[in-house]
């Protein structure tokens, strides 16, 4: 319903306007109190004398003189001035601190820019050298290059003269990894210089493929002779590829781990001293198992780096028969052309013939000539010879694998045909220590 406005209601909402006003009109006040009164308060008599009192006094007090209210002006003006130099004076300091900053900030600049670039040129120099040099057979002419842009590091490679793209744009993983290795060594040996001397590596080729990981090997051994690696792989084929090229001198096998023991560590001797600790034990069973293991690993070496022709096998599974006989093949091609090619060009041939010599001596003591001749038969028959019988078998092929080794203990790699693809030119170790030419003078 309505709110019903009677003359009390209607006297004290215009009493209430009123008092509002006083706060801004001193005068009000006499009225406001008169209200008071109308409305039956006892306290407006009381409240009005005072009030008249006070005003009374106001009244008697007199004007500012011209004077005083200059003065008081003056003062004020000052106090504004002062404010206004301070303000001002700040202002100046703040502009030539900006100034400042501004000039050191571009010089920063200019410098931080033409110092990461002179590192960017350094580092980009020594990561297309290791890149060519571990693809040399298929990305010699290949190019890196580092830029800043835009606040980040701009990397991109080149993708056989085709232009510059980032890595993940054309290249593959196994490339990819290549390029991490590559750009990692480049960095650390911009930082460290002479004091690269350790590295720990783990797992870092999983897709780089077999051919490639001999010239990480070669790599590793010659533009990094000073410095110590430390490679970690899950991957037994790797392993041996590094003992094989003796970029490692010594390895350790975790065995398995527990978490209050921790990782279980093997000491894993040289394969023909595991060999040898099997015959002691008269267990001829594992020492011809680990015997036929390492020549099936080693015959992928061989076969590879001798250029030997193997039967394909679409599954990528080959057993020693399948790979031995081509390597053997392969041996006596290579040193053939190395004693043809001295005697064309009128060089001593004795060293090559020597070599023929000695490697047909060492053929016949392993009899790997009846496994050409019967495929079944080659090391099934081993475990069933004693110990002493075996152990005749093990030493002659000891003897014919380091015949095709380099007989320097520093390098101790398997001869190699170098270029992997095209002619052949010349078979050789890392070293040079064993270096037989291949190619005969043409008539």
């Amino acid at each position: 319903m309505p709110r019903r406005c009677g003359p009390t209601q209607r006297a004290l909402d215009g009493d209430r306007d009123t008092l509002d006003k006083v706060v801004r009109d001193p005068a009000a006040i006499a009225h406001a109190l008169q209200a008071l009164g109308r409305l039956g308060a006892s306290p407006a008599v009381e409240l009005l004398q005072p009030a008249d009192r006070l005003a009374a006094y106001i009244e008697t007090l007199s004007d500012l003189s011209k004077e005083e209210e200059a003065k008081e002006f003056l003062i004020v003006a000052q106090e504004k001035y002062d404010q206004c130099r301070g303000t001002q004076q700040t202002l100046n300091i703040a502009a030539q601190q900006a100034e400042t900053a501004s000039a050191v900030f571009s010089h920063y600049g200019t410098v931080s820019t033409a110092m990461l670039e002179g590192i960017y040129d350094k580092v980009q120099k020594d990561f297309t050298e290791y890149y060519s040099f571990i693809n040399r057979d298929d990305e010699a002419n290949f190019e890196g290059k580092l830029s800043a842009s835009l606040g980040k590091l701009a990397f991109d490679v080149d993708f056989y003269g085709r232009g510059r793209f980032p890595p993940g744009a054309y290249h593959s993983e196994g490339h990819q990894d290549g390029m991490g290795l590559c750009l990692y060594l480049a960095l650390v040996k911009h930082t460290l210089g002479d004091g690269f001397t350790l590295a720990v590596l783990d797992d870092v080729l999983m897709s780089v493929d077999a051919g490639h990981r001999r010239e990480v090997c070669a790599l590793l051994k010659q533009k990094f002779p000073n410095t110590q690696f430390v490679l970690t792989t899950h991957d037994g084929v790797w392993l041996k590829f590094m003992q094989s090229e003796k970029l490692v001198q010594s390895t350790l096998s975790f065995g398995g781990w527990t978490v209050d023991s921790g990782p279980q560590v093997w000491n894993e001797g040289h394969v023909w001293t595991q060999i040898q600790k099997h015959l002691a034990n008269d267990n001829v069973f594992l020492a011809a198992g680990t015997l036929r293991r390492y020549l099936e690993f080693t015959s992928t070496i061989l076969a590879d780096n001798l250029r030997a022709r193997i039967e394909y096998h679409g599954n990528g599974q080959y057993d020693l028969g399948d790979l031995w006989p081509g390597v053997l093949a392969a041996w006596k091609a290579r040193l053939k052309e190395a004693r043809d090619s001295a005697s064309s060009w009128g060089k001593n041939i004795q060293d090559a013939e020597a070599l023929q010599i000695e490697s047909k001596k060492r053929v016949a003591a392993t009899k790997s000539e009846e496994w050409m001749i019967n495929k079944a038969v080659h090391y099934n028959a081993w475990a069933d010879l004693q110990s002493k019988e075996f152990a005749a078998v093990v030493s002659s092929f000891q003897q014919l694998l380091q015949l095709m080794q380099c007989p320097n203990t520093d390098c101790g790699e398997f001869l190699c045909v170098s270029p992997i693809k095209g002619d052949k030119e010349v078979l050789r170790c890392s070293c040079s220590a064993v270096s037989l030419n291949l190619v005969p003078k043409k008539n």
